[in-house]
């Protein structure tokens, strides 16, 4: 033990000063008596002294260092994949029964190696391998093999142990060529096609809207089946809402149908893809898909008030009627004479989009003199339109000039919804026309984006967003960005049409003021998994309120239960309720502190049955050899698994290390030196009482 100091500021002269103080102070505390011997004068005067300078080595905090050496095993971990279809019983591949024999000949471990369990789906959690069973409906190994190779411990390597069957996330050969530790796989299922007819994937817009048509995508594979026919129905319920007759051909196995479905009610609904096959088939288990749909009252109603025949114009008109959640009306101004209209006849509008300065015949004509609506000004390259100053502008220019500039994310910017784009390098894209010297007119007004010239960043505002009570406004003060959406860079264009939309999605919305906030993590949840819900919380100051109590009911037809939501800190609260039946549930929550209700909020979600896992049983080799040769790994398959252990190539990094442990101790933490003090200042005091001194 070695010791490294004291923790205070106390000049070391100081202390020993105060030391030698209590010496002679305990000692001068027993010179007087002349009843007891110099012996115990010197014994009492030793105890006072010692428990004293103790305490003050206590105050001091001093603190030592041990070093040792200590032998480390290699640490591995060993991921385990609990979806569905690993549990699936085709060919040589014994299902559950099989998946166990491959664990049971990992856990013959040589002695010097530790190894550490982890069950994955679409999520990953630590797993005792006697507990673990198979109950994920959806399987994501790029998110485990991520999880794993970025996590704090210190594993030597990865055994993944899965079919290769992705059905959520990305493609985790990429991560896994970036891994620093070798990732071992064992493939598990059967790589035999069987004949089989299967829903593989759902494609719809999860938000619709009343009175409106909503299209659905459908994906249908098969294999083995050669002239004949099969029945696809949409249903709800029992109700058939579209139907399509599939022509089967040996030489193709993948089919795309679409449906098209009249929305007439809101609410969170769900519907149901069936295949009336009446084929013999492997299995029938996918013959059915279940998906949901957030039903809302009417679409956006959007009011575009052109101000002149422009690119930009025609770009922004493409952009918003390719969005079927959007009702665009138009109003083009032709100078002096009346514009070119298409108005909604009620007249009433969740937007205003002012694209350049309009005249006053158009506020007259249309009748939008303090009109309380939300806006959104976009610049025209003409004086009026730079220089404008109405109440819809936010961003004020003093010159009317413009230049070509690049587009600049701000530092506040960043986090905004506006801004929820793909990564891209702005410095690549086609410049826009802006000012380079423009400033906001509200100080409370959220700068987004700068413009960036000849290189260097101006902080001029090129999008800034405010919000007034119920109002919001947004300033596009930029001009030619019609370039991007004609662009021949598909980054391009993707990010100025989502941009666009992202702009008048979040203007367009009134703004969310409640206290209490629910958010179930998904629409539809599976039966297979647990139903994850998010909430948080402010009080009546706008401060955020992490000392309530959340009360959460949920209620469907043949079910009721009452929960407390965890209080995660920072005014945020979770749920996470156990696997539920299928069904609609819809949910209560109620947030309160002592007495005080702060406020309530209700909602509901789906849980439906998943046949995604049953979609494709064919284990895929490939992307597992792959995931194991990119990270310098080994691949087997579980009728190997049992010479695991035997390889050479694994047994090589099996090589226990040995480690420096620096430990430090701090005696102040220690109760043994208080009770050191109270038995020496006991012994005084009975020595005291022995001789009757005062």
């Amino acid at each position: 033990m070695e010791f490294q100091g004291l923790q205070n500021t106390i000049p070391v002269f100081v202390t020993v000063i105060v030391a030698l103080l209590i010496c002679f102070l305990s000692w001068f505390s027993y010179k007087k008596y002349s009843t007891i011997s110099l012996a115990w004068k010197l014994s009492l005067s030793s105890l006072r002294a010692i428990s004293l300078i103790v305490l003050l080595f206590l105050f001091l905090n001093p603190f030592f260092k041990t070093i040792e050496e200590i032998i480390v095993n290699p640490k591995i971990a060993v991921l385990l994949d609990g979806s569905e279809s690993t549990s699936i019983q085709k060919g040589d591949y014994n299902g559950e029964e099989s998946y166990q024999n491959v664990i049971a000949n990992l856990r013959d471990a040589p002695n010097n190696t530790d190894l550490v369990f982890f069950n994955f789906g679409e999520t990953i959690q630590s797993v005792d391998p006697d507990e673990f069973s198979v109950t994920y409906p959806l399987t994501n190994i790029f998110n485990a093999v991520e999880t794993i190779t970025t996590a704090d411990e210190d594993f030597s390597s990865v055994i993944l142990i899965s079919d290769g069957i992705i059905t959520s996330g990305k493609n985790p050969v990429l991560i896994a060529r970036n891994s620093s530790i070798p990732i071992h796989t064992i493939a598990i299922g059967d790589t035999t096609k069987v004949k089989d007819i299967s829903i593989q994937n759902i494609s719809t817009n999860g938000t619709g809207f009343t009175n409106t048509m909503h299209q659905v995508l459908v994906d249908i594979s098969q294999f083995g089946f050669d002239n004949r026919s099969v029945t696809v129905n949409l249903k709800s319920d029992d109700r058939v809402l579209d139907s399509k007759s599939l022509s089967l051909s040996k030489d193709k196995e993948i089919y795309e149908l679409q449906f098209e479905m009249e929305l007439t009610e809101p609410g969170l609904k769900q519907f149901r893809i069936e295949i009336n096959s009446g084929l013999e088939e492997w299995s029938s288990e996918n013959n059915t898909a279940f998906f949901s749909i957030d039903v809302l009252d009417s679409k956006k109603r959007i009011l575009h008030i052109a101000s002149a025949v422009h690119p930009d114009v025609k770009a922004l008109r493409s952009i918003l009627m390719s969005d079927e959640n959007i009702e665009l009306s138009t109003y083009t101004s032709l100078g002096p004479i009346s514009g070119l209209k298409n108005l909604n006849e009620s007249g009433e509008y969740d937007l205003i989009i002012y694209h350049g300065k309009p005249s006053e015949n158009v506020f007259s004509e249309l009748g939008l003199k303090n009109k309380e609506t939300s806006t959104l000004f976009i610049l025209l390259p003409d004086r009026e339109s730079i220089i404008s100053s109405e109440a819809f502008n936010i961003i004020g220019n003093d010159s009317p000039n413009i230049f070509n500039v690049q587009m600049e994310v701000s530092s506040q910017g960043s986090d905004h919804p506006i801004l929820d784009l793909v990564e891209s390098n702005l410095n690549t894209f086609a410049p826009v026309q802006s000012s380079i010297n423009a400033y906001n007119e509200y100080p409370e007004a959220s700068l987004l984006l700068t413009s960036r010239y000849q290189n260097i960043s101006t902080n001029s505002p090129l999008l800034s967003t405010l919000e007034q009570g119920n109002i919001r406004k947004s300033d596009l003060n930029a001009s030619g960005w019609y370039k991007l959406y004609l662009s021949p860079n598909s980054n391009e264009r993707a990010f100025i049409t989502q941009l666009i939309i992202n702009l008048v999605d979040w203007t367009s919305s009134n703004p969310d003021n409640r206290l209490l906030k629910i958010k179930p993590l998904k629409n539809a949840f599976n039966s297979g998994e647990s139903s994850m819900i998010n909430a948080s919380l402010i009080n009546e100051t706008g401060d955020i309120e992490s000392n309530a109590v959340i009360e959460f009911t949920l209620n469907s037809d043949d079910y009721a239960a009452n929960y407390t939501m965890d209080n995660l800190g920072n005014g945020n609260y979770q749920l996470q309720i156990p696997n539920l039946m299928e069904g609609n549930y819809k949910f209560s929550a109620t947030a309160r502190k002592g007495n005080r209700e702060i406020d309530t909020e209700t909602g509901e979600f789906l849980v439906s049955q998943s046949s995604i896992e049953l979609a494709n049983t064919v284990r895929n080799d490939e992307m597992l050899n792959n995931i194991s040769t990119g990270s310098g790994g080994s691949f087997f398959d579980f009728g190997s698994a049992n010479e695991f252990w035997e390889t050479s190539e694994i047994v090589s990094n099996l090589q226990s290390r040995t480690e420096i442990k620096e430990s430090y101790i701090y005696p102040v933490r220690y109760v043994f030196w208080f009770v050191l003090v109270l038995t020496l200042l006991g012994t005084e005091w009975l020595i005291r009482k022995k001789f009757a001194l005062p």
